[in-house]
């Protein structure tokens, strides 16, 4: 049986920058953006990079950002055709597509479909239009909606949005009224971010500055709550701590992730989790940040790795405990052994601890299949309790 991959694309380029964003990107640069160079770019380190793993399947190709929505649909499709070449596609292949809810953006999703595209991944953030002006988005609540509805038409079931709560001034009823409306023109998946304030932002110096008050922790939690029980009432399952979906419908990709599968990432900033084949070492590797120097290098040496490092036994171990318990399903000692060298879970935590947190009903403790995973409550709190429990 073929071990399954994923591939991140990321494609750097926004036409406006969120104020709250801390993600790599640029704004699309008053001559334009050089699609052609771009994708040439990709294209190089995509063969670079995939060759070593030509013996696996791709289960999911994602492309993120920046904002990919503004690639041209034929160098999405080029992407994704060579990607397959390489790497065969899975018979079940999830192919997502991030976009914003603008006009220009929503005018090409069925060419986006027509590329490869399986999935489609909306920003809406929220519905609140002085909210959305004043982060700096160039779309409405509205629009936001009427995006969700033509996404649905051409992807059914196969359509997620985000929302994001803990804006300034935001009220607990504000936010459930939000979440009232679009739990309407929800598809099958759903993520929901408290916004965080990351350093180097806009957000991050008007706070600093007290120029932007931001909800207090208990509203927050409040607001967190909130989502967790009306999306529950409407059929959706909090999976990850922020991801929710109807069954058989959470992201294949963000999954893989989580669960430790491998991956490859190619663009600007563009992280990579895998195994090389011909060290067999657990290999972490960072693109160049800087588009014009990554795309120089991929020109040159066709990739532009920016550094490459080996994995460490007890680093595998912690990620694979820390991103396991995200999932309400958690970490079972089979995933815990394929990077712990046959040490069990029970044998790597501090099971008094665990154990404790089982009695407070934060924790799941399943000694027949030796699970561990996290109760909705232990959810809500599980980076505390993660501190405590992994050595």
């Amino acid at each position: 049986m073929k071990v399954p991959f994923s591939l991140y694309v990321h494609w750097p380029y926004c036409t406006f920058l969120c104020r709250f964003c801390a993600f790599s990107k640029a704004r699309v640069p008053a001559k334009g953006v050089e699609h052609e160079r771009i994708t040439s770019a990709l294209l190089k380190e995509l063969r670079t990079s995939l060759a070593p793993h030509k013996d696996k399947v791709l289960q999911s190709i994602y492309f993120g950002g920046g904002t990919p929505s503004l690639a041209q649909p034929q160098n999405i499709a080029q992407i994704i055709e060579a990607a397959n070449s390489l790497v065969p596609l899975a018979s079940d292949a999830e192919i997502t597509l991030e976009s914003n809810p603008t006009s220009a953006e929503v005018d090409k999703m069925r060419d986006f479909k027509q590329a490869g595209v399986t999935r489609y991944s909306i920003g809406i953030q929220t519905l609140n239009d002085r909210t959305l002006a004043r982060m700096g988005r160039l779309h409405t609540g509205a629009e936001g909606l009427a995006a969700v509805d033509r996404a649905r038409a051409l992807f059914p079931g196969k359509v997620s949005f985000d929302m994001i709560f803990g804006f300034e001034g935001q009220t607990l009823d504000q936010w459930q009224k939000e979440l009232e409306t679009v739990l309407k023109h929800a598809d099958n998946h759903m993520s929901m971010y408290q916004l965080t304030v990351e350093p180097g932002t806009p957000l991050f110096r008007d706070r600093n500055a007290q120029r932007v008050v931001l909800p207090s922790g208990d509203l927050s939690a409040q607001m967190y709550e909130s989502a967790v029980e009306m999306c529950t009432a409407k059929g959706f399952r909090h999976y990850e701590v922020s991801n929710y979906a109807v069954p058989g419908s959470e992201s294949m990709h963000n999954v893989g992730y989580w669960q430790g599968r491998q991956w490859v990432g190619i663009g600007p900033s563009a992280h990579s989790r895998f195994i090389d084949p011909s060290s067999n070492q657990r290999i972490s590797s960072m693109r160049l940040p800087d588009i014009q120097r990554w795309a120089q290098h991929c020109e040159k040496f066709g990739h532009g790795t920016a550094k490459s490092t080996v994995i460490s036994d007890a680093d595998a171990k912690q990620e694979a405990v820390v991103f396991g318990l995200r999932m309400l399903d958690g970490i079972t000692d089979r995933r815990f052994a394929s990077v712990s060298g046959g040490q069990s879970l029970k044998d790597y935590l501090h099971m008094d601890r665990v154990q404790q947190y089982v009695d407070d009903g934060y924790l799941l403790w399943n000694s027949t299949d030796a699970q561990l995973a996290p109760t909705e409550r232990g959810l809500e709190v599980i980076d505390s309790i993660l501190i405590d429990i992994v050595p």
